[in-house]
């Protein structure tokens, strides 16, 4: 009965109570939302019962984990579920155990080594704390372990009788103490140890490097120290993936670290390896392809290599990153196979030399945020393969670009070009899908010619001094990405006839005029379209309406009138998550039908990210970047679209109620209706936008009580309500104890805190001009003992309200795992602007 969107509570009335000789339960994937019941205990011949994602919540009766017949136990994904383990019988016949994503927690007990038929045990992301017991050891039957994200410390227990592992994965706990070295020795069918993120400290034994079937070797960010003693087992050509990064390595490395023949990732950045490094040496890692020295104190000594470069393997990605170089490593202009080279984020000055230019192998090139200033001239004779170029972020000024012929990829934004785009650049765009010269000092006009680029995916002329008209020929077939966005540009917006393939159009911050293109209509796949800021005079284009892949409509601050809403127009925009028609002067209501469909705001919905993949097999795209009002402040998301969810339709004529189906967008993180004419009261149902963050229905005709119902806005951190009708008492709940009184300033019919007014003693709570009384006095009936009684229930009520209203906002982040790690990501992600990958 899995995903059959059960819910309700299981009880002694449920029917289940009435069928003990179940054998097999399984409820994954509904809404349960109750506690477990402890008849399941009395079922005695239950194998199986999964109870995956059902909102369980609640004490766990423990003696479930003890019916002697349970081989398979499933509680993962239930983050109100409580409890602890039990004592294991001797005779337990437990065989699977996943307790993943629960509320779990407290010790291992050391009878679980009772269990020994236990071959699986899942316990990820709980609460789990103590050591790990020694008992392990006698789980001669484990063949899979997982115990990543939770508390536990000490030292990791022998798991040398076990010898049917096949995955070891202690990751992000609390583990410290060395590594015993001699409890590998018998793992003999072990593939994969995960110990990242831990507090490992002391040397790595070279047991590891002796395990015969050991695949993938992953040891990063731990505290290791010393050097990587012993010696590597040359047979083990099973070993493709060996990680010591983000540790405290020293030393050089063992010599029969280049014996291991099968070895394909091999990263050490993040240490304090030191001396220098053989980089001959590499030639005998005939299979490998990922290489990563960075932050590191080698010496790369490649001077003597030259001769020898013909000899080295294929290495598809060389990673020199953030090494503090000052200048391009010399053995670089004799590494002839390799085709993948990141000397990124180093301090190298002085120019470009010409014999990068001449590897005839390099498929990728990465120079950005350096102190490259030149390119060195004259260029020689571009033919090489080259197909990703990435300049970005350094000073470069120089007269000329180089414009590799076969090159997919240029990035040269983020310097300091001021020449004119060369006007036969489209010569050298003829396979080319990625071309961005933003942010630089580009002048003149956009040439003609850069509509040969036939196969420009991504066009990226952002923030420059463009100007004169977009030449018409710039709507390519192939164009995927077009951004001219904050230059000069003028005349009016190009046709698109046909039908395209266009997913974003930003040409926001311009001079552009007259209308809005009707023909946009034929750019049937348009995600994002921003053409905020500028002098468009038109009415609402109900056209885009067609559009349903439609994501993000940006068309602040331009000259737009007329009604929105588009009736008896066809089409919905079920993808739509940000919306801004601010600052123009639209009239006339907002029907309500008009958000009935936009079902992008209605759950929160992780949709692929608006990007661009236009290099899978690299893994390189454009992200879109957009600039959205949050909190009163002009924010540019970058990477973050698909998380975010906004409707701005401030500053301008709208009248009329608000309409309540806007509360059905429970997705949505800013609402801004202000500088309007919308009247009525507010709706209750904007209690339901549950992730709403900002608020802001400020200046407009609304009357009537604030709803309590706002109160339940968890999120909220900014509310602005001011100018307006409103009347009654501010609710001293929750989120509303953390709001000033700007927040509620212009309402004369408002009392209550912060306001610093007093509401009168009558039964209906409101107060105002209209009814007669005056929301700072007391009425003429009211006596000393109302007064005191008054006020203590407020200095009563106040802290109260501010211990409920802070455990209501903190307690689900600190007990509820899944909304804290949702929480965090969702801030890592909402910063401002961020760097394109």
């Amino acid at each position: 009965m899995m995903n059959c969107y059960l819910s309700g509570p299981i009880d002694s009335c449920s029917s289940l109570v009435n069928l003990p000789s179940l054998s097999v339960i399984n409820l994954s994937n509904n809404n349960l939302s109750t506690s477990v019941p402890e008849f399941f205990s009395h079922f005695h011949n239950l194998t199986s019962l999964q109870l995956s994602n059902c909102g369980l919540r609640g004490e766990f009766p423990q003696k479930i984990f003890r019916v002697q017949t349970l081989q398979t136990l499933d509680l993962s994904g239930n983050e109100l579920l409580q409890g602890s383990l039990p004592g294991f019988p001797e005779d337990g016949s437990l065989q699977t155990l996943v307790l993943s994503f629960t509320n779990i927690s407290g010790r291992l007990p050391d009878s679980i080594g009772n269990l020994r038929n236990l071959s699986r045990i899942e316990l990820v992301n709980c609460t789990f704390d103590g050591n790990i017991p020694s008992s392990f050891t006698n789980l001669s039957q484990l063949a899979y372990l997982d115990f990543s994200f939770n508390n536990f410390t000490g030292s990791i227990p022998s798991l040398s009788k076990s010898k049917n592992l096949t995955q070891i994965t202690l990751s992000h706990n609390n583990l410290t103490g060395q590594i015993n070295s001699t409890q590998w020795e018998y793992l003999s069918s072990l593939l994969i140890l995960d110990l990242r993120f831990n507090s490992l400290k002391g040397d790595i034994p070279s047991s590891l490097f002796t395990i015969p079937s050991i695949q993938r070797l992953q040891l990063s960010n731990n505290q290791f120290s010393g050097q990587v003693k012993g010696s590597f087992n040359a047979t083990l050509h099973e070993l493709d993936t060996l990680d010591l990064s983000n540790n405290n390595i020293g030393g050089e490395l063992p010599m029969s670290i280049w014996e291991l023949r099968g070895l394909k990732y091999l990263s050490l950045s993040s240490n304090n390896f030191s001396g220098s490094f053989p980089i001959n040496l590499v030639q005998q890692l005939r299979n490998l392809c990922y290489l990563d020295l960075s932050y590191n104190h080698f010496i790369i000594n490649a001077t003597s290599t030259a001769s020898q470069a013909s000899f080295f393997p294929n290495i598809t990605t060389l990673k020199l990153a953030s090494c503090q170089l000052s200048t391009l490593p010399e053995f670089l202009a004799g590494q002839r196979q390799l085709i993948y080279i990141d000397l990124s984020v180093n301090q190298i000055q002085g120019k470009i030399p010409k014999w990068i230019w001449e590897l005839q192998n390099l498929l990728y090139l990465n120079l950005s945020s350096n102190l490259l200033d030149d390119i060195e001239t004259p260029l020689p004779s571009l033919t090489s393969t080259l197909t990703v170029l990435d300049l970005r972020k350094n000073s470069l000024r120089g007269q000329t670009l180089p414009l590799p012929p076969l090159a997919t990829y240029m990035d040269f934004s983020s310097n300091n070009f001021t020449l004119a785009i060369p006007p036969a650049i489209g010569t050298n765009l003829s396979v080319a899908i990625f071309f961005s010269l933003s942010n630089n000092n580009f002048q003149g006009f956009i040439p003609e010619s850069i509509c040969k680029g036939e196969y420009l995916e991504v066009l990226d002329l952002s923030h420059n001094n463009l100007t004169g008209n977009i030449p018409e020929c710039l709507m390519m077939e192939s164009l995927k990405v077009l951004n001219l966005r904050n230059n000069a540009l003028d005349g009016s917006i190009i046709n698109f006839p046909g039908t395209w393939g266009l997913k974003t159009l930003d040409l926001s911050g311009n001079r552009l005029q007259g209308k809005f293109p009707k023909s946009l209509a034929n750019c049937t796949t348009l995600e994002v379209l921003d053409i905020g800021n500028n002098q468009i005079d038109d009415v609402f284009p109900c056209q885009l309406k067609s559009i349903a892949s439609l994501r993000v409509l940006l068309l602040r601050s331009n000259k737009f009138h007329g009604e929105v809403g588009c009736p008896g127009t066809d089409g919905t925009w079920k993808m739509l998550q940000i919306l801004d028609i601010s600052s123009n002067n639209f009239s006339g209501t907002v029907p309500a039908q008009w958000l009935a469909n936009w079902e992008a705001m209605k759950a929160n919905v992780d949709f692929n990210h608006i990007q661009y993949p236009f290099l899978r097999l690299t893994g390189l795209y454009y992200q879109d970047t957009v600039s959205v009002t949050i909190k009163g402040l002009e924010v540019e998301l970058v990477k973050i679209l698909t998380l975010f969810t906004s409707i701005d339709i401030s500053c301008n004529n709208l009248d009329g109620a608000i309409p309540e189906t806007l509360g059905a967008l429970k997705a949505l993180y800013v609402l801004n209706l202000s500088n309007n004419g919308f009247s009525g009261p507010i709706p209750p149902s904007l209690g339901h936008l549950q992730q709403l963050e900002s608020l802001d229905l400020s200046r407009n005709d609304l009357n009537g009580t604030i709803p309590t119902q706002l109160s339940d806005l968890n999120f909220l951190s900014a509310l602005n309500l001011s100018y307006n009708k409103l009347v009654g008492s501010i609710p001293a709940v929750k989120q509303f104890l953390t709001f000033s009184a700007t927040s509620f300033e212009g309402n004369s019919g408002l009392c209550g805190q912060p306001l610093g007014t007093k509401c009168p003693n009558n039964n209906s709570g409101l107060c105002g001009p209209l009814l007669g009384t005056n929301c700072g006095t007391e009425e003429a009936g009211d006596d000393g003992d109302d007064d005191d009684s008054e006020k203590k229930w407020f200095y009563l009520g106040t802290p109260l309200g501010f211990v409920v209203g802070f455990w209501a906002f903190c307690g689900p982040l600190a007990f509820i795992k899944s909304w804290r790690l949702a929480y965090y990501r969702f801030w890592d992600k909402v910063l401002f602007r961020h760097s394109r990958p």
